[in-house]
């Protein structure tokens, strides 16, 4: 495993703009894997303000259900794959924060930056590429879509009455799915996430 090659002191500001372009590109064409800081709440409680992440770069092997980081808007973001599609302009990716309720605008593989295999705090690291995280991704990647699923059961409130009772059948099932994926993801990250603060 090659050893990561960044890692900025904590007064370090987030790169931006043209100099997290610069960076990517150079990062890009020597490859290999980079560790890179994480601000920010959406990926909780997995990825946490101030953590660490390695990253692989490059979306060979990205799967649903991995945490893969992108840019968007001269930003980057470390968030879960929920579905990828191949089509001839290449493959797009669904993504989104494990902490957030809304889906990120699809992504294409050019601005896949590398897939997570693993997340640092202060001495501890937990490595990501297992089976056993795979297989925890991909439930959740896969209950966050059934939650969206049932989220548009519920749709618009200007249908007819007989229309509305499903609606209120629909919302219902939302939250109740909503809060199950919610405490299923607290229990298996409690129970894999035995780091010390």
């Amino acid at each position: 495993m090659t050893e990561p090659t960044y890692a900025p002191d904590a007064n370090q500001k987030p790169l931006q703009g043209a100099i997290l372009e610069a960076a990517l590109v150079v990062w890009g064409k020597a490859g290999g894997q980079r560790l890179i800081p994480i601000t920010g709440r959406s990926m909780l409680p997995l990825i946490r303000d101030g953590d660490y992440v390695l990253v692989a770069h490059g979306c060979t092997g990205v799967r649903r259900g991995d945490v893969v980081v992108f840019r968007h808007r001269s930003k980057l973001f470390a968030h879960r794959v929920l579905a990828a599609c191949k089509g001839i302009a290449g493959a797009t990716f669904v993504t989104k924060g494990d902490n957030v309720p809304h889906f990120d605008p699809p992504i294409g593989n050019r601005e896949i930056i590398g897939r997570v295999i693993s997340i640092r705090r202060g001495r501890w690291h937990m490595p990501l590429d297992t089976g056993a995280w795979r297989i925890v991704g991909w439930l959740i990647a896969v209950s966050a879509l059934a939650v969206e699923k049932l989220r548009s059961l519920g749709g618009n409130r200007d249908r007819e009455p007989s229309e509305r009772r499903h609606n209120r059948l629909g919302a219902f099932l939302s939250r109740v799915a909503r809060n199950f994926s919610l405490i299923i993801r607290k229990i298996v990250f409690m129970a894999l996430c035995r780091w010390k603060e």
